[in-house]
């Protein structure tokens, strides 16, 4: 298939990471630095040579797209667990977030924090469960099918939890890709107004979930610097919200480098590996053990951040912040060798490779916004953790 460079996990790094840099030119604000100098460089070199290992990975990664079959019984524990489990949280939170937020203005999303560790290990399988559910719709698509995927998305709307629904939202497009045959108009057409869907309603949650934007409309437009150019396009100002949320990790990166000095400190390469490279409930559990206090005062880059309100910080924000520009380097290696590795963690014929694939892609794609492997990364597991269990049961 002429198409299959589109979802090979290289490529996906390489055009995550361009259309930022491309968005980026489109000036829409006037509130972030210039990218240019090392950061400018540095993405570009790294942009190229991702797209070298997608032509390698092209050549000797085969994708297999095999068919999906969930017994009955598999489906329905699944939807208990995930039921009872956030009925859990919000009993343990009292509180359920969609809820509070309409009738308490200064309730903040950020304030559900769940059952430690089990909200961990909810989450996470609640999106492989999503993306899984999603390819069993796509082997052999009924209505019945379709309902049970959609229920699967109803606990992201309950905690407003936008990143989840992106995540699902991005493997989603890697399976259709996958499954193409060929590329015509029509394939090429519904993915872009299926996305502009996404990032209208993604800019409507966003009004809603954020204190200041629910009486004020127009507050996201003052403080990330709308320019006239915006003002005067007409775009609906719900799209300005996924525009600025693209755009901000970048500029907020960029900043960091101006304001702090490039210095590796090698009594943080201890700090950056637990803080950085391992998912959040194991480096909760290092950090208590082996981090001190002023050691995780030195991962806080806060106070770079252009405005407060945008903090989104891209997959590199921390690696420099403890490492300088070694720090991206290191870390855009751990990307490219997981991007290589993974794929080949799984058994081809089982039913989870190609969901496992699209769950790659959709974090390196993301990670533009944040650091990927330590909010999500444990999605990565279960597709193993399910393959391995699959395999003891047929011997």
């Amino acid at each position: 298939m002429i198409h299959k460079i589109l979802y090979l996990p290289c490529f996906v790094y390489a055009i995550s990471f361009s259309s930022i840099i491309l968005l980026y030119q489109v000036g829409w604000s006037d509130m972030f630095p210039v990218l240019n100098g090392f950061l400018l460089y540095f993405l570009l070199a790294t942009i190229g040579i991702s797209i070298v290992l997608a032509f390698i990975q092209k050549k000797h990664l085969n994708i297999p797209i095999n068919d999906v079959n969930l017994s009955p019984s598999f489906i329905k524990r699944a939807m208990y667990f995930i039921g009872i489990g956030y009925t859990l949280e919000f009993l343990y939170e009292s509180s359920i977030p969609i809820i509070k937020t309409f009738f308490s203005p200064s309730y903040s999303y950020d304030d559900f924090n769940g059952i430690p560790t089990f909200h961990f290990v909810l989450g996470t399988f609640s999106i492989f469960f999503s993306i899984l559910m999603f390819n069993y719709y796509l082997s052999n698509r009924s209505r019945k099918k379709m309902f049970q995927f959609i229920a699967t998305l109803v606990p992201y709307i309950l905690i407003m939890n936008r990143g989840a629904f992106m995540i699902v939202f991005s493997a989603m497009i890697f399976l259709f890709i996958m499954r193409m045959k060929a590329i015509n108009l029509k394939t090429i057409i519904m993915p872009f107004v299926v996305l502009g869907i996404v990032l209208y309603f993604f800019g409507v949650v966003g009004n809603i979930r954020a204190e200041q934007t629910k009486e004020d409309k127009e507050y996201l437009l003052r403080v990330a610097g709308a320019t006239d150019k915006f003002i005067k396009s007409g775009v609906p100002v719900e799209f300005y919200w996924s525009y600025i949320y693209i755009i901000s990790p970048i500029g907020n990166l960029q900043n960091l480098m101006i304001q702090k000095k490039d210095v590796f400190e090698i009594d943080n390469v201890g700090v950056f590996t637990i803080t950085q490279l391992f998912p959040d409930f194991i480096s909760k559990r290092l950090s208590a053990f082996f981090l001190d206090e002023k050691n995780l005062e030195n991962v806080d880059g806060s106070g770079y951040f252009v405005t407060p309100l945008l903090n989104a910080p891209t997959v590199y924000f921390g690696a420099y912040v403890l490492l300088g520009s070694v720090g991206l380097v290191v870390m855009f290696f751990v990307i490219m060798f997981s991007t290589i590795i993974y794929p080949y963690l799984i058994k081809k014929n089982s039913k989870y490779y190609s969901m496992s694939i699209a769950s790659l892609n959709a974090i390196i794609l993301l990670s533009i916004f944040n650091n990927m492997w330590f909010n999500v990364g444990t999605v990565l597991l279960w597709p193993i953790i399910f393959s391995a269990v699959e395999r003891l049961k047929l011997k």
